[in-house]
């Protein structure tokens, strides 16, 4: 099979809704659009029965229009609802904690490409679904069967303001914050034109940060794909390498994701995340989780800092309803995640931020320099486009193929070898397969790639 690598495709997936605890998501308005915002909506406040709903979205044009249909259904079950406008939805999940909400709705595709979209339902304390909470609020869905109240009874909604300096004083609690000031950092931001741009500067000028922001215009569209990560970091290397900072950073479109680049100018891969607010919290916390897919960096990053690490399925919903049943402090993904729950149960990227400039200040050194000790190590992670109709029997085959590997099935299919393992998993948020293979030698890992792809091909 050629590296071009043999894809399905149809047109029919592009009207077609990916439903998980992470959220529906899909492309506007064919898979996602008013009707079916409303509908889940509908079965959310059903779900909950009473209360008061909290809502924010991210930049996206499309966001508003599904923002008002939420709203509506809400009120429509007789359910209060408080309005946050364009917010972060850690932001909102970080007041979710102290405030008394019955639930939260947060309307972003995060990741997703402009053209998609996602609502994303949060439970009382601000933590996204588990698994038996999202079963219940699908089969309403799915049922049909929504509360509705008269029109003497319906629900209000009111405009609320975030309380940011509130926010700001927590974030400054959980890191040396005048250390952080003393060094007045120059940083180059990259907020992708998402939910986090409004937010940056005040955000920098309560850390003392010299702030060189671009794509910061919440009302223009993403200037590249809303994922950061080394192939999405061009703009900003080359602003770092211009202007001298000390390093610079990328969001996706609701600030839950980040990858950095150094004070050279070279991009980090996302991967790096997880593993350097690790580093950050030696002598702070005792146990960490993360899943199956994400680096060995991590493995390496805990054994420094002398924490146990413990690994789960893919999803915020899966990694802090686990540091919640472990008791563990911290947590996050290689996908530029990292939660506290110290702090929120919220992948916050600018946490992740705060967190490794604590690190540099406390250590005196560059991002270049607590990045050098890593031990090398070469990542793929391939999308392969598969109908939903065929996914499932493509895993089935392929798991019957690598049995005698004695794969661990945690989530999808991982496989060890000597100087390499490799996993493939359905997306929770796109109608693909995954594909992550990580090894000590380029070869190695470009040799399974080969080998993958014909399988996953046959």
């Amino acid at each position: 099979m050629s590296k071009e690598h043999h894809r399905w495709k149809s047109e029919e997936m592009k009207d077609r809704l990916r439903i998980s605890v992470s959220g529906i998501r899909g492309e506007v308005p064919g898979a996602l659009n008013v009707e079916v915002a409303s509908k889940f909506s509908s079965a959310f406040s059903s779900y909950l029965e009473e209360g008061k709903i909290a809502v924010c979205r991210d930049s996206r044009c499309t966001s508003p229009m599904l923002e008002m249909a939420v709203i509506s259904s809400i009120m429509a079950a007789g359910l209060d609802c408080s309005d946050f406008g364009m917010l972060p939805t850690p932001f909102l999940q970080f007041l979710m904690r102290s405030d008394p909400f019955a639930g939260g709705i947060s309307i972003t595709g995060g990741h997703n490409p402009l053209s998609w979209n996602a609502i994303i339902l949060l439970d009382t304390g601000g933590d996204y679904l588990d698994v038996s909470e999202g079963s219940e609020v699908f089969n309403i869905y799915e049922a049909g069967d929504f509360k509705k109240v008269r029109w003497k009874e319906l629900g209000r909604t009111q405009p609320t303001i975030f309380p940011l300096e509130l926010y700001l004083e927590s974030l400054s609690k959980m890191v040396e914050t005048v250390s952080i000031r003393k060094r007045g950092y120059k940083i180059v931001a990259d907020p992708c034109n998402g939910s986090a741009s409004a937010f940056i500067k005040d955000f920098a000028d309560f850390f003392g940060i010299d702030l060189i922001p671009i794509n910061d215009h919440p009302e223009k569209p993403f200037p590249h794909p809303p994922e950061p990560s080394v192939e999405n970091a061009a703009q900003v290397e080359a602003v770092v390498k211009s202007t001298g900072a000390d390093l610079g950073f990328l969001l996706n479109s609701d600030s839950s994701r980040l990858s950095f680049v150094d004070e050279k100018g070279e991009a980090l891969s996302e991967e790096m995340t997880f593993p350097l607010c690790l580093l950050s919290l030696k002598d702070r916390i005792k146990k960490a989780v993360t899943t199956t897919v994400t680096t060995s960096w991590a493995d390496w990053a805990a054994e420094n800092i002398g924490i146990t690490l413990s690994r789960t399925k893919v999803g915020q919903s899966s990694v802090v309803h686990t540091m919640e049943s472990e008791g563990a402090e911290g947590g996050g993904e290689g996908s530029g995640s990292f939660s506290l729950l110290t702090f929120s149960s919220g992948y916050d990227s600018l946490l992740t931020l705060v967190l490794v400039l604590d690190c540099m200040s406390r250590k005196e050194k560059a991002l270049s320099e607590l990045t050098q000790p890593f031990p090398p190590l070469h990542m793929k992670k391939i999308k392969v486009d598969v109908p939903p109709e065929r996914t499932y029997r493509v895993m089935d085959r392929l798991e019957e193929i690598y049995s005698r590997e004695n794969p661990d099935c945690t989530d999808g299919i991982r496989v060890e070898r000597k100087g390499v393992w490799f996993n493939i998993r359905p997306s929770l948020t796109e109608f693909v397969l995954r594909v992550t293979i990580e090894g000590k030698k380029e070869k190695e890992v470009e040799s399974v790639e080969d080998e993958l792809m014909d399988r996953i091909g046959q």
